[in-house]
Parts: structure tokens; C-alpha cells; sequence
């Protein structure tokens, strides 16, 4: 069985998270996967095959791919010209988006095309009736997994601790906050010199946040790098998760890093009261503001004690969330 998993990148939604790690568990179950996508969603580091599309590829141009990769099935995360080619061609396909998920682009026959789905999974948890109107007969509701990586820190001989880090991801823009968090890290970094922080990202705030690094002489703690680094593997040796928007989080990367045995500080926007339990999984403050932002970083990088209590909370979303449930599910 040759399944392409096609992803996409939104503004509050990335296909690759899910896409690369349901493509390793099906290659495992013995099946061939192909991820196909932009060029730009699919980064250097991903160790299974990939399918390199422009960002413009038409249907047409899809469905010739499709056909020429000997496709069997297609599972598309948020990319519905994948389910058009895969409709085209009569090969079984899968469509995966977040519940009540909006296209950049309103997509006319939406209903018609998810009707000729095999399944279609809404990412979410809400109590409500699922709207089969909006979704089709074959919609179901599904909890969003997390993609969790065993934490290496905790377990690490005290004389490999040289640093400790902060880590932070999302879109170089306004609204992720990180100017407001290089502030509190400007205020931090020299009374916490074996600490670190990566900041994961692009976007039109880069050169200002990189001119307030220099300026605030934070270069030898402060890093920011391109979006497409493995989050992964730098959640691995993270010590604290940040995140800092002033009104929408990336919750799927917070979930993630909360499952990988991160205590996390976040700011009170949508959505991350249902993840952070303030006090016992994490921090909570206020969005947009420096001092409160501090306070609760500086409480967690002076106390180790707290940070493992946290972190033991956080990763029982690994359970509550559980990724190879939702793997099975698509696999069935």
C-alpha cells in the first residue's frame, strides 16, 4: 500500500506536525509513504521520502503527481485540492483539518468533496454535536494528539547540565509576543547565566528582534532560528517552554512540548486554560506584559524542584492525547 500524506502550512495550523509522524507510524505498520507538500512545508530534516510540489499546484498538476507516484491511498491535512486529485483519480483518501478550521481561500464544492471521503477527522474536543451538515456523513471527531519526544534532561549527570534553555516557536510577528519575551530575557539572562534561549521562527518582526538582541548585548544567551528546525529534537534538551502571543497560541506546538515533559509559561489567550492547569502543569499570565511574564519565568528557572513537579504534570497530556490512538484510528 503506497500512501502519499499530503501537508500544508497555515497561520494557525501546520499539516507537517501530524504528517510526519503519522507517516513514520504507518511506515512501521510495513506501509510505503510519500509526504508531499510545498517545498516549503517540508523541511530538510524529515527522514521519510518526500514530494516536492510548488506553493501554486493546480488540481491538474496534482492529480499527474498522484498518478505518476502510483498512489493507493491519500491522506490530506488541511489541503483539499490533494482530495480533489485523489477524487479524480478514484483512489481512497482521508481528509484531516482542526474543527471549525478556516481556509484562506473559501473552497466552493468543500461538502460535496468531503462526502467522497472515506473519513473525515475534526481535531477537536467540544461536547457539542458534530455539525454533519457542515462536514459530511463521514465526519468524526477526534481529541488533537500530541507528538511527544522522550526529554533527555531530568536524566542527565549534573556535569552535563553546562545550560540550561528556554524554549519559544511561532511566526516572527506581533502577535507571538516575542518582543515582549526578549524584554523579560533581557531582564533575566544576567542574573541566569547558564541559561539559554531559543526563540523557532520567521517572519516581519526578525530584523527588529534581532536588532534588540544586539543592542541588549544578549547574543551569548539568545538565539532565534529558521521555522524549519526540528522542534523536536531542540525540545529534547529544553528546560521551559514559552509562549508568549498577545491573543492566539500555537496550541499544537504547546500540547507537544507539554507532552514532552515541558513545564510551560503562557500567556491567557484562547484555548490555553484547556492545556495549562496555572500552578500545577505550568504558568499563566497575563498577555502583553513584561513584568508578570518575568516573574514567572524567573520562578521557574530558580526552581528545579517546581520545574520537575510541573513537567510530570504536563506530560500527562501524552496520555490524554494520545497520538497512537489516533494513528490507529486512521490506520483502521
Amino acid at each position: 500500500m503506497k500512501t502519499i500524506i499530503f501537508v500544508s502550512s497555515h497561520t494557525n495550523f501546520s499539516g507537517l506536525r501530524l504528517g510526519a509522524a503519522l507517516g513514520t507510524f504507518l511506515t512501521v505498520q510495513g506501509q510505503e509513504v510519500v509526504l508531499a507538500g510545498a517545498k516549503k512545508d517540508l523541511p530538510a530534516y524529515l527522514e521519510l521520502p518526500t514530494l516536492s510540489l510548488t506553493a501554486t499546484a493546480t488540481v491538474k498538476t496534482i492529480t499527474a503527481a498522484l498518478k505518476k507516484a502510483g498512489a493507493q491511498k491519500v491522506i490530506s491535512l488541511a489541503y483539499l485540492p490533494a482530495c480533489e486529485a485523489a477524487a479524480a483519480l478514484n483512489i481512497p483518501f482521508v481528509y484531516i483539518e482542526p474543527e471549525n478550521f478556516k481556509e484562506a481561500k473559501a473552497v466552493k464544492n468543500k461538502k460535496a468533496l468531503l462526502a467522497k471521503a472515506l473519513h473525515v477527522y475534526l481535531l477537536g474536543t467540544a461536547t457539542t454535536p458534530l455539525n454533519k451538515k457542515m462536514y459530511g456523513p463521514n465526519a468524526v471527531r477526534i481529541p488533537n494528539p500530541a507528538i511527544w519526544v522522550e526529554h533527555y534532561n531530568y536524566n542527565k549527570p549534573a556535569c552535563f547540565k553546562k545550560a540550561n534553555n528556554l524554549l519559544a516557536a511561532g511566526p516572527l510577528t506581533k502577535n507571538s509576543g516575542f518582543d515582549v519575551l526578549l524584554k523579560s530575557w533581557a531582564r533575566l539572562a544576567p542574573a541566569h547565566t547558564t541559561w539559554h534561549l531559543t526563540i523557532v521562527g520567521d517572519g516581519t518582526q526578525k530584523a527588529a528582534l534581532k536588532k534588540f538582541i544586539t543592542a541588549h548585548k544578549l547574543g551569548p544567551s539568545t538565539e532565534i532560528v529558521s521555522a524549519d528546525t526540528d522542534l523536536y529534537s531542540l525540545m529534547r534538551n529544553a528546560d521551559i517552554y514559552v509562549s508568549a502571543a498577545r491573543s492566539e497560541a500555537l496550541l499544537d506546538e504547546l500540547l507537544d512540548a507539554m507532552a514532552s515533559k515541558l513545564p510551560v509559561v503562557a500567556t491567557d489567550v484562547a484555548g490555553i486554560t484547556d492545556l495549562v492547569a496555572n500552578g500545577i502543569s505550568g504558568l499563566v499570565v497575563n498577555p502583553g506584559e513584561e513584568e508578570p511574564l518575568t516573574i514567572a519565568l524567573d520562578e521557574l528557572m530558580v526552581n528545579w524542584g517546581k520545574r520537575v513537579g510541573m513537567a510530570l504534570e504536563a506530560s500527562k497530556h501524552k496520555e490524554r492525547f494520545c497520538f497512537e490512538t489516533f494513528a490507529q484510528t486512521v490506520l483502521q
